[in-house]
């Protein structure tokens, strides 16, 4: 039991990230108006939506930054990767 909820949230990781890359790609002023959104909460949620989704969050924080565009996603793409390989359901 424990094992499949585990997968399945490693599947939800996943399918986060290909749509914040997604997005990245063809709607990058979505990721903007997302970190605006979350700017605009008030602090009670902010802290829970950084604590609930920090490596997304951290992603637009790296998103934020004046860095090209190749740099913001090379950045967002070992931070995925890392974070993927991180969670990856193991025995």
């Amino acid at each position: 039991m424990l094992s499949t909820m585990r997968r399945l949230l490693f599947i939800l990781m996943v399918g986060l990230w290909g749509a914040f890359i997604a997005l990245a790609l063809t709607s990058p002023g979505t990721l903007t108006d997302v970190w605006r959104w979350a700017a605009g909460l008030w602090w009670p949620f902010q802290i829970t939506v950084w604590i609930l989704f920090l490596p997304w969050m951290i992603g637009l924080v790296i998103w934020q930054t004046d860095w090209s565009f190749a740099a913001r996603m090379a950045m967002i793409a070992a931070l995925a990767l890392g974070w993927s390989a991180a969670s990856f359901p193991r025995r």
